[in-house]
């Protein structure tokens, strides 16, 4: 991943999706650096959840057929399983770019190895470091953001009260008076010390989200560069569907999902015959387009020239 030091949005002002600047000030720079090594860490987080959750569920199902098995098999099983669920899902997010009729009939000239080239040229950018997609990151950032939003107007509300007491104690005189001034008094550094360590955490969502804002500006830059070879992909993918479709055995029973990494276009151990024909991913669902990706998808319509 390629992120380009630019400005982290101001922590008086809310997020805005509004494009960020280049010249991000040197305060703020260790932020930055600080938050995308963060969203990297929970990525990679990500991917070892849906790993582990692969792993419980191959474990459960040896177990159901009487089937033994090391856990190291059950871990390598379970990451391949995983790395071809998010291949689906690039290959879900090449297919909604809508290539033109142009490239479509192009593609329709080629036999299936130079269509499977073609994919796998757009999969390695979709999937390398610089293609990686974050922006499914940024919905639970701003829901932490917001609920640090809460407590800070909780803890302004909760400092009220003892301060209107404190104030009322100043005319009060003897010892019973100074102890409860004083009293008040801690009560109101350790509710200001809650106070600053909430607004910390939401300067520190406000980083997360400027560096999701700046990835994702730095990904669709890095698309709209590949954008032939992605759209020669996208063309390939729906091809390439469109054939396994036809050919498939027992006529025209539909497909939930066609795996182009599967010779047949589905798994004929785990293939069920309802559902709608379309190019989907298993396990938690297509993933959304993002922003990157729809402006490629934008400018499909013009058919551009081809790569050397």
């Amino acid at each position: 991943m390629t992120a380009e030091p630019q400005t982290i949005a101001d922590r008086t002002q809310s997020y805005s999706s509004t494009p960020v600047v280049i010249d991000r000030p040197t305060d703020d720079l260790f932020s930055f650096i600080a938050a995308c090594g963060e969203l990297r860490c929970r990525y990679q987080d990500d991917f070892d959840a849906q790993v582990k959750q692969a792993v419980a569920e191959l474990a459960e199902r040896h177990i159901r057929h009487g089937r033994r098995g090391g856990m190291a098999a059950l871990m390598r099983a379970a990451r391949r399983q995983v790395e071809f669920q998010r291949r689906r899902q690039a290959d879900a997010e090449l297919a909604a770019m809508a290539p033109s009729g142009r490239r479509l009939e192009r593609a329709h000239a080629f036999d299936d190895a130079e269509l499977y080239r073609r994919r796998e040229l757009a999969l390695s950018l979709l999937l390398g470091q610089d293609g990686r997609d974050y922006g499914h990151l940024a919905p639970q950032v701003i829901a932490d953001r917001e609920e640090a939003c809460r407590q800070q107007t909780a803890l302004i509300q909760e400092q009220q009260q003892p301060a209107r007491q404190l104030w009322t104690l100043r005319g009060l005189l003897g010892a019973v008076g100074q102890w409860y001034a004083r009293q008040l008094g801690r009560d109101l550094i350790e509710l200001d010390r809650q106070l600053q360590r909430v607004r910390a955490e939401i300067v520190w969502q406000e980083a997360l989200l400027d560096a999701i804002q700046t990835i994702e500006s730095n990904r669709a830059q890095f698309l709209a560069e590949h954008q032939p070879i992605l759209l020669d992909g996208a063309a390939a993918v729906i091809v390439l569907t469109q054939r396994l479709l036809a050919g498939q055995p027992g006529g025209d029973r539909p497909l939930v999902s066609v795996d182009l990494d599967h010779p047949h276009g589905y798994d004929p151990l785990t293939h069920t015959s309802t559902g709608d024909v379309g190019v989907s991913s298993s396990g938690d669902g297509a993933r959304v387009v993002s922003s990157g990706a729809a402006r490629v998808a934008g400018a499909g319509s013009a058919d551009p020239p081809r790569p050397r």
